[in-house]
């Protein structure tokens, strides 16, 4: 049976946020591969990212099969490109492709993954094609990675870049956005492009005569509006908006890749008003105690665009001092350090009534599982640590202190 195109985007959707567990749990392959929420054991996001890295090793040929060089190269595209999130430049190098060469083998890839996904579906399960169309094939290939946002400097950048056309079409534009609005956490050239839309629509094509941009401090993080008022001619009762509808599911769409919650879209015969919020600025911090330079460099390169910030400590003085002052949410340990190993780190920290809370992953190559967990460790890795086993660990974590920033 031929694998559906919206099928297949649902696949590459949901491996471009492979080690993000909360967009995981609603995805829409969750829903289609588990309809109903099970009470207790695994959630549907945890079930997922194991169905997806189970189905990716599935993909790896046996030792000494008859294989030919492009299955091993598939799998190997799949496990550097999403399981372990290299750079596409990092991964044409490794397999020798030109840039032509390596969205064609990935696209190849996709096929394979998707057709053994696409068995695996419930026979029950639904499969209407639905609207899914909102993400051009541009939008899709940028790496969704979250950064630290201040929305005044987007703003004023924003504006700017629709001064000319609200001009053009007599519309003025405003901006009322607070002195000390917080920072938020999301991806510049996404949240640009969906302010941006939302904007450039209002201006052209909703016959406003005053669009504004606004902010407020809203729970935790940020809640913006785009308001549109001043309609030249009222909107008549049967007319509808069909492109600004159109923008706004592309905009919705964009917001809520990057981990914010579309909120409203409101009209009458004289204005319009969308509100959308994005999650604050919540880099963590995670103290990696290593006395190897690269794995702490190996480390922050995992966690980029994840909401951790990563800190090295090379010794087991360092790591204690740096514990109580950072309070850091979780530590990485290895055990393996000269002077002070890291079960007397491991030790030191929880005899500490201030940092005793911290979670604490041993990293080790000894597997010395029981002795970390009756020390108090809150979780073991084996070395070499994957970043798929890293993000899993520190997803599992319970909710601790946040890091001191």
């Amino acid at each position: 049976m031929p694998v559906q195109a919206e099928f297949l985007k649902q696949v590459r959707d949901v491996l471009n946020h492979l080690h993000d567990y909360p967009y995981l749990e609603t995805h829409p392959l969750a829903l289609r591969f588990w309809p109903e929420e099970r009470a207790e054991g695994p959630n549907r996001a945890q079930r997922l990212h194991r169905l997806l890295l189970e189905s990716i090793e599935s993909l790896n040929p046996p030792a000494r099969s008859s294989v030919t060089p492009s299955q091993t190269e598939h799998y190997l595209l799949l496990v550097y490109r999403y399981v372990e999130g290299r750079e596409v430049a990092e991964i044409m190098k490794e397999l020798g492709y030109s840039r032509r060469q390596f969205f064609r083998e990935q696209r190849k890839a996709l096929l394979r993954l998707g057709a053994l996904l696409w068995q695996k579906l419930p026979q029950s399960s639904p499969t209407p094609v639905q609207n899914d169309d909102l993400l051009s094939s541009e939008a899709e290939r940028v790496l969704l990675q979250r950064e630290t946002i201040h929305l005044g400097e987007l703003a004023r950048g924003v504006l700017s870049s629709v001064a000319a056309l609200a001009q053009q079409h007599h519309v003025v534009l405003e901006s009322t956005l607070p002195e000390h609005l917080p920072a938020v956490c999301a991806n510049r050239t996404l949240l640009r492009q969906a302010i941006l839309r939302i904007l450039s629509q209002l201006i052209t094509g909703a016959d406003l005569r005053r669009v504004s941009l606004e902010a407020a401090h809203g729970g935790p993080g940020v809640i913006i509006s785009v308001r549109g008022s001043q309609r030249s001619a009222p909107l008549t009762e049967g007319r509808s908006d069909h492109d600004l509808d159109q923008a706004l599911s592309t905009a919705r769409r964009l917001i809520e890749m990057m981990g914010g919650q579309w909120l409203a879209f409101e009209r009458d015969t004289r204005a319009c008003t969308c509100r959308f919020s994005l999650p604050p600025d919540a880099e963590k911090v995670l103290l990696t105690v290593e006395d190897n330079e690269a794995v702490i460099r190996a480390f922050r390169r995992y966690l980029t665009g994840y909401g951790y910030q990563v800190v090295g400590a090379t010794s087991g003085p360092e790591a204690l001092r740096l514990a109580r002052e950072l309070r850091p949410a979780a530590i990485a340990l290895d055990v393996m350090m000269p002077s002070q190993d890291g079960w007397e780190v491991l030790q030191g920290l929880k005899n500490d009534e201030a940092t005793r809370d911290i979670p604490v992953i041993i990293c080790s190559v000894l597997d010395d599982r029981e002795l970390a967990y009756s020390l108090g460790a809150a979780a073991y890795l084996p070395k070499p640590v994957t970043q798929a086993d890293l993000l899993s660990a520190l997803a599992a974590l319970p909710a601790g202190p946040r890091g001191g920033r």
